[in-house]
């Protein structure tokens, strides 16, 4: 009966980790329901960027979350740093819906609105960020706030004898 604990609360463990992820780096962003030209132009963005226009997006990112009141406490970032950013993003996107994209981006504007346009680079963002959690100090951080959650709590509430069944774990 342990080793089912045990097997069952590492499966939930792993949805946990999951779960803080998505939400720590996502719960800003919101869902877009796209259609075929902006997938096709989500695709071509994915594509036509480098690992080190990632790193820009990521960058830019979070130094544009820094603004916030909430979090500029926690940022160092100086305007001379975050006006270099905003060229190197520039650039990069100029590029990418200019150059290497424009066929994609100009059917989208045809179809479905300028405004479409950036729920593409959602899958860009998203791509990005999942570079950055593969990084082991990333990792490391998002797994440290599970020492602090209540697991039995979380288990007692959310683990129904359905749920236990769909983990393999027959209750």
């Amino acid at each position: 009966m342990l080793m089912s604990y045990i097997s069952a609360f590492r499966k939930f463990s792993h949805l946990s980790r999951f779960v803080l992820m998505a939400v720590g780096l996502w719960g800003t962003s919101q869902v877009a329901m796209a259609g075929p030209t902006v997938d096709q132009l989500s695709d071509c963005l994915v594509k036509a960027t480098t690992a080190a226009d990632k790193t820009t997006v990521l960058q830019w990112t979070f130094t544009a979350l820094a603004a916030h009141p909430d979090l500029k406490s926690f940022s160092n970032v100086t305007p001379e740093q975050k006006d270099q950013l905003d060229q190197k993003l520039a650039q990069v996107l100029q590029r990418v819906i200019v150059e290497q994209c424009s066929t994609q981006t100009k059917a989208v504007i045809q179809t479905e609105g300028i405004q479409a346009v950036g729920e593409a680079f959602q899958q860009l963002g998203q791509s990005a960020g999942q570079d950055i959690v593969k990084d082991p100090a990333v990792r490391q951080q998002l797994q440290g706030t599970l020492r602090y959650i209540d697991l039995n709590k979380l288990v007692t509430t959310f683990l129904t004898p359905d749920i236990w069944n769909k983990l393999g774990v027959v209750k």
